[in-house]
C-alpha cells in the first residue's frame, strides 16, 4: 500500500496532481490500470506489452516502481513539489 501522497503542482495551469510513494499494489493485480486510470499513457505504452510478453511476471516488478515511474514522468510534463499546510512546520537539523 502507497504510505505516504506528493502533491505535485503545475506552474503554468495550476493544476495539481497527487503521486502515491511506495508498493502499488494495484500494478500488481491489475497491471496497466492504475496507468490508464491516471492517464500515464507512457508508462501503459510499455506496462502493457512487457504484461503480455512475461505472462504477467513482469507486475512484480512494477508493483515495486510504478508509483516512482509516475512521479518521475509527472516532473518531466514540469509539475513541481507542492507543500500544502506546513507552514508551520520548522526546519529540522538532522
Amino acid at each position: 500500500m502507497a504510505y505516504a501522497n506528493v502533491t505535485l503542482e503545475h506552474p503554468k495551469t495550476g493544476e495539481l496532481k497527487f503521486a502515491p510513494m511506495g508498493v502499488s499494489w494495484t500494478s500488481l493485480c491489475l497491471c496497466p490500470c492504475p496507468a490508464i486510470y491516471r492517464k500515464d499513457w507512457r508508462a501503459c505504452a510499455y506496462m502493457i506489452p512487457l504484461t503480455i510478453l512475461t505472462l504477467g511476471l513482469s507486475n512484480i516488478f512494477f508493483c515495486f516502481t510504478y508509483n516512482k515511474i509516475y512521479l518521475n514522468n509527472l516532473k518531466k510534463k514540469g509539475f513541481v513539489e507542492k507543500v500544502i499546510g506546513a507552514s508551520h512546520v520548522k526546519r529540522s537539523e538532522f
